[in-house]
């Protein structure tokens, strides 16, 4: 590991007068430290930042002036690098309620400029510059005071050849005249919003097998526990497991019974008067207010023609030299597949650059014209 020189700022004065200097840069590297093993929300525990000129550790324990950092964030002047940033996104919208303008995500980067989509910052660094970074300290309690010197030594890895990655595929992409696919892929990609509480059981494993009753329920039960983790800054799973609402959800009917049965004691002693309040409230709900089905898993014949789309797909990335991915990852293609079937329509993630490179085509085979 490097002996880099770094500053570590824990007070007001100093913060203030860093941030003074950063935003005098066209170009600010940006790590995170976070702990989220016990909340909803992470907890900041580190930020590492590296100029041409400095590095630093940044303490937010022990700082309370924001505003001013957050103005950074958000300066489009200065262009702000991160590596795989969604979730150093989520930790600067709770920590200072900044959304960072003009980023680089070198992670990103790298499916535009080499056939590897997601890249760790370790794999980056020695393609690039040759250098080895140390892991010994991925599981540190990055909020225990004093941090020892190895945990600094090992956070300011993180960002020390930062700059270096970026300039390298910054020029690479204007060699290649992609910098303007780059740019649209990442103010579409990245961002942080929270999700609304109605819309979150959509993402519960196995809802699609539930019928318009019990999707009724499971949006009202996954709406309750998202405010109420929320609220108590609690992980989803602590309140309730995702399985565990599916199984209550397909029950003909629940009462407490049937939740001592299902759930764990805790759970009932705490929330049971509320979730058969709930599930009450959802079985009395008009068919017309009900949510529709969720999709459900790809037919055999619509998984044949996912694997042709991907097989184009990944031809064409191929003749780019750039990640196949970027063109024909599963997820994508299966919500192109469903978004032109239904309406005839290319989803959003294929219109843009997308549209000539593949998308055009993607809907030509599905349409039947190709």
């Amino acid at each position: 590991m490097s002996e880099a020189t770094y500053r570590y700022i824990d007070r007001d004065d100093d913060f203030s007068a860093a941030v003074a200097r950063w935003r005098r840069c066209a170009v600010v590297g940006i790590d995170t430290e976070f702990i989220r093993t016990r909340t909803f929300f992470p907890i900041p525990a580190l930020y590492q930042i590296a100029t041409d000129d400095e590095l630093a550790v940044v303490d937010p324990l022990s700082l309370t002036q924001w505003s001013e950092f957050k103005a950074m964030l958000e300066d489009t002047a200065v262009v702000k690098v991160m590596h795989a940033c969604s979730e150093d996104l989520e930790v600067f919208a709770r920590h200072m309620e900044a959304s960072p303008k003009n980023l680089f995500d070198t992670q990103v980067a790298s499916g535009f400029v080499s056939t590897e989509f997601s890249p760790s910052y370790a794999n980056l660094v020695k393609r690039y510059t040759g250098h080895e970074i140390g892991k010994h300290e991925t599981r540190s309690d990055w909020l225990a005071r004093p941090l020892r010197d190895e945990q600094l030594r090992y956070a300011v890895e993180d960002v020390v050849h930062l700059l270096t990655v970026y300039r390298t595929q910054a020029s690479e992409m204007e060699r290649l005249g992609r910098r303007a696919w780059f740019d649209e892929e990442i103010d579409d990609r990245v961002g942080f919003t929270l999700v609304d509480p109605q819309l979150c059981y959509r993402n519960v494993r196995k809802a699609w097998q539930c019928d318009p009753r019990s999707l009724g329920r499971l949006q009202l039960l996954c709406a309750w526990r998202e405010g109420y983790a929320r609220a108590k800054d609690l992980p989803r799973g602590h309140v309730v497991k995702d399985e565990q609402l599916i199984e209550l959800v397909l029950q003909k009917s629940v009462d407490r019974d049937v939740l001592v049965r299902l759930l764990e004691p805790s759970v009932v002693r705490r929330h049971g008067r509320e979730l058969l309040a709930l599930i009450e409230q959802a079985d009395a709900l008009p068919a017309a207010l009900l949510p529709p089905p969720l999709p459900a898993p790809l037919s055999a014949s619509e998984s044949r023609t996912l694997k042709e789309l991907k097989a184009v797909g990944a031809e064409r990335a191929r003749s780019l030299d750039i990640a196949e991915e970027l063109l024909a990852r599963r997820r994508d293609l299966e919500t192109c597949l469903r978004s032109v079937r239904s309406d005839g329509n290319l989803p959003a993630n294929f219109r843009g650059w997308r549209r000539e490179l593949i998308g055009e085509t993607f809907a030509a085979m599905l349409s039947g014209a190709a």
